[in-house]
């Protein structure tokens, strides 16, 4: 996945469940109802820098991933299983809303994650639907018309989730611009903490 240039076709999602009822602002797709269907979400992590771990800032956390298939430029097959055994940052935004300062930072995020072994990162933009040729990138990048965002109950892009190995939804964040004194560097130390989190004995 990583090195990849440009990434074009749009891809179909099937979110896991039916359609939620009543779900809550922040999260309104498949991730919210899993919650709500009894899903048991993750034990409440200790702070992290850089991230939100529990559900009252994302309804889908410690649920699984929904499922989402697609071709990336060369005609190579992506389903959210090629995520499986590694840890992925997903972006999520609108087709060419993002601010300079969001793409500096996702640039970087994305050049600090070509330094980790075990670390992806995957953007996925919302094309208009008048929109034919999907946005060309530094990173690697998907384009769909919204069924991602919505499958993973994202109620306002840009976002970024943290998927585990397992496809449990580890993370979630707003705008990496958000924290211009800092950069990306937090996101890294949350992702970093939150892995040694998982992997401490209960």
């Amino acid at each position: 996945m990583r090195g990849l240039i440009a990434a074009s076709g749009f891809f179909a999602i099937a979110a896991c469940g039916q359609p939620p009822t009543g779900a809550a602002p922040q999260a309104q797709g498949a991730a919210a109802a899993s919650v709500e269907s009894g899903a048991t979400p993750i034990e409440a992590k200790l702070a992290v820098p850089g991230w939100e771990t529990d559900a009252a800032a994302y309804v889908g956390m410690g649920t699984t991933a929904p499922a989402f298939t697609g071709a990336y430029a060369d005609g190579t097959a992506f389903s959210h299983e090629s995520l499986r055994g590694r840890w992925t940052i997903l972006g999520f935004d609108a087709f060419d809303t993002s601010s300079e300062d969001e793409k500096t930072f996702i640039a970087a995020l994305n050049s600090a994650a070509d330094q980790d072994p075990d670390l992806d990162f995957l953007q996925v933009f919302e094309m208009p639907t008048d929109v034919t040729a999907p946005r060309v990138t530094k990173w690697p990048s998907i384009a769909d018309k919204g069924e991602a965002a919505e499958a993973f109950g994202l109620a306002s892009t840009p976002a970024y989730l943290l998927i585990g190995p397992d496809l449990t939804i580890e993370g979630y964040r707003g705008a990496l611009s958000s924290t211009p004194e800092d950069g990306v560097k937090p996101v890294f130390r949350g992702v970093h903490e939150i892995r040694k989190q998982i992997a401490a004995p209960h």
